[in-house]
C-alpha cells in the first residue's frame, strides 16, 4: 500500500507478485517505486503531459486505473515519457492478451463451486481453446520469468490435446519441461502431461492403422 493506505500492488492470480520469489519481489518493488515517482512528478508539475501519461500507464499496468486498450495505446504515444516506463508498457502490452484470458478464466472459476467439476472443466476447456488460438496467431511467451509463463503453456497444451494437435502439444510440453523439469514438486504434473500426450499419439496411430486397413479392404 502507499502512504495513503491504498493498494498499489496485490498478490494477483496472474503471478506477477509472489512474496516467496525474490526476483519477483524486487521487480514488483521497482514498478511500485516508478509509480510513486510518477505521482510525485505530477504533483510537482501538474501541467506536464508526460508526467500525467506516465502515471496513467503505470496505474493501468497495476490495475489501479481502468482504461480501454485503445485509450492506453494512445496515452503511450505522448512524448517525454521516461524510457523505463515506455519499455515497461511495451512488455506489458505484448502479453496483455494472455493476461486477459487468464484473468477472465480465474474470475469465472471463482464463482463456480469446487464440487461443480463439470462447469469448472468447461471453463478450463474454453480458456485453453482461446490460448491455443492466441498461440497459433503468433503470440508466444519465451521467458520463464514471466509470472504467466507457466499458465500460458499449460493452457496451450490443454488446448492442443483437445484439438488433437500433437505438434503443438509436444512443443508446449517440451518448453514446460525445460523450464520447470528440475522442480520436484512439478514432476507428477509433467509426468501426467507426458502420459496424456503419449495416449493421444497412440490413439492417432491406431486410427491411422485402421484407416489403412479399410483402404486395403476396399
Amino acid at each position: 500500500m502507499d502512504v495513503d493506505g491504498k493498494v498499489v500492488l496485490r498478490n494477483d492470480t496472474q503471478g506477477a507478485f509472489r512474496p516467496t520469489a525474490e526476483k519477483r519481489l524486487v521487480s514488483s518493488l521497482e514498478v511500485v517505486q516508478e509509480l510513486l515517482d510518477a505521482r510525485l512528478k505530477l504533483k510537482q508539475e501538474p501541467d506536464d503531459a508526460a508526467a500525467k501519461a506516465s502515471l496513467q500507464i503505470l496505474e493501468a499496468i497495476l490495475e489501479i486505473r481502468s482504461m480501454a486498450t485503445t485509450e492506453i495505446d494512445q496515452v503511450a504515444t505522448v512524448e517525454g515519457i521516461p524510457e523505463s516506463v515506455r519499455q515497461r508498457f511495451q512488455r506489458w502490452r505484448a502479453i496483455q492478451p494472455v493476461s486477459e484470458i487468464l484473468g477472465d478464466y480465474v474470475r469465472k472459476v471463482r464463482e463456480i463451486p469446487r464440487e461443480n467439476k463439470a462447469a469448472r472443466n468447461a471453463e478450463l476447456k474454453e480458456a485453453s481453446r482461446k490460448m491455443l488460438a492466441l498461440h497459433r496467431s503468433g503470440l508466444s511467451l519465451d521467458d520463464p520469468r514471466h509470472g504467466i509463463f507457466s499458465d500460458y503453456w499449460r493452457l496451450v497444451f490443454e488446448g492442443a490435446l483437445a484439438e488433437r494437435d500433437v505438434e503443438i502439444a509436444s512443443k508446449a510440453l517440451s518448453i514446460y519441461r525445460k523450464a520447470f523439469g528440475s522442480r520436484p514438486q512439478l514432476k507428477s504434473r509433467i509426468d501426467l502431461m507426458a502420459t496424456r500426450l503419449g495416449a493421444l499419439r497412440q490413439s492417432l496411430e491406431q486410427e491411422d492403422g485402421e484407416g489403412e486397413e479399410k483402404g486395403a479392404d476396399q
